[in-house]
């Protein structure tokens, strides 16, 4: 590192050597190389709450609005608009992308609205939901249903085989936050 009277030197305006150039272009390399590297987004276990209080969202999609209908999402729950729900255990949230993944505790797969199932005949392993913006009315929800039946992580995401449908992304709902 160039030490005060180097530093006054070229703080200064006086010209400097092509070694004290090298030294500091030198240190500054080294600094940088050294430096703790900026921390990557994880994915944040379960310690605080992501769902709590429940939230209700309005379906969205055609999708939503014709199988689930409006919702209401706890870190322990997922309500249909009949009353019908499935239990939830929440593995992980990631807030930079706004992805909370739950792990389905309940193996049961309900009749929602017009007779419809949320990915057909078999219980789902895995719902996403992922949330964009904070606004109510515009904010969006986007619940995608995985079946899979190893452990899933939000790292895996996407799935990388679609034509493997025990290992698959089977249905996407979105919807927006209500009106206050």
């Amino acid at each position: 590192m160039p030490d005060a009277h180097q530093i006054a030197a070229m703080a200064t305006g006086t010209p400097i050597t092509t070694k004290l150039a090298a030294t500091v272009l030198a240190s500054l390399a080294l600094t940088a190389c050294s430096a703790t590297p900026q921390a990557t987004p994880q994915a944040t276990h379960p310690g605080a709450a992501v769902f709590a209080p429940p939230s209700q969202w309005q379906a969205l999609s055609t999708t939503a609005m014709s199988i689930t209908g409006d919702i209401t999402l706890s870190d322990k729950r997922l309500t249909f608009t009949n009353g019908d729900f499935i239990n939830l255990k929440l593995l992980e949230h990631n807030q930079q992308t706004g992805q909370t993944l739950f792990r389905v505790t309940t193996r049961t797969n309900p009749e929602l609205l017009n007779g419809n199932r949320i990915c057909g005949s078999a219980p789902v392993d895995y719902i996403v939901a992922q949330v964009s913006g904070d606004v109510p009315g515009q904010s969006d929800l986007q619940l995608m249903a995985y079946y899979y039946p190893e452990e899933l992580r939000l790292h895996d995401l996407p799935l990388k085989d679609p034509n493997d449908i025990k290992r698959m992304m089977c249905a996407l709902y979105t919807y927006v936050s209500p009106t206050e």
